[in-house]
């Protein structure tokens, strides 16, 4: 039998091994997918932190939230305003949804960006001789990097995970 796109995020995201939270949202309606993730971090010494709306945000532990959209780009021409809300926004092809070599190129790479950006958090918010109000923290997804290995996992795997309703 084959694994379908959805099966295969809710497996491979529980496989991460994440601390954190992951969380993947299935919108049938207009067939997306979005991974949230979720850092919990416990604030040490004394920053300047703002929150989405620009208030000083005292809370302890801290709660850093990005997300990733996934979307069928066969019927959804994506809004670059939208971009700014994501991390990353990847399209899938319709029915046929990913290969396989997307599919474990995403989770590997998902794996890299989780890790270090946990090491980046910890250090951003346990430094404190750095005038933490000026720096800002975020995550950091790069395409190319994720097509090139996108490009070296169709090498050695193939298979397909179809978008099934």
């Amino acid at each position: 039998m084959v694994q379908s796109l959805s099966e295969f995020l809710t497996t491979g995201l529980a496989d991460l091994g994440f601390d954190g939270g992951l969380d993947l949202l299935w919108d049938k309606e207009e067939k997306t997918f979005t991974v949230e993730i979720t850092f919990r971090i416990e604030q040490k010494g004394q920053h300047f932190l703002l929150d989405l709306t620009g208030d000083n945000s005292t809370e302890n532990p801290i709660d850093f939230v990005d997300a990733i959209l996934l979307y069928d780009n066969t019927k959804q021409e994506l809004n670059m305003t939208d971009n700014d809300d994501y991390l990353a926004c990847i399209g899938y092809d319709g029915l046929n949804g990913w290969t396989k070599a997307r599919g474990v190129a995403f989770l590997e790479y998902l794996k890299v960006i989780l890790v270090s950006s946990r090491e980046n958090l910890k250090k951003f918010l346990g430094n404190e001789d750095n005038l933490d109000f000026l720096l800002n923290f975020e995550l950091k997804w790069s395409e190319e990097t994720f097509e090139e290995l996108v490009k070296n996992k169709q090498k050695v795997i193939s298979g397909t995970l179809p978008y099934i309703k």
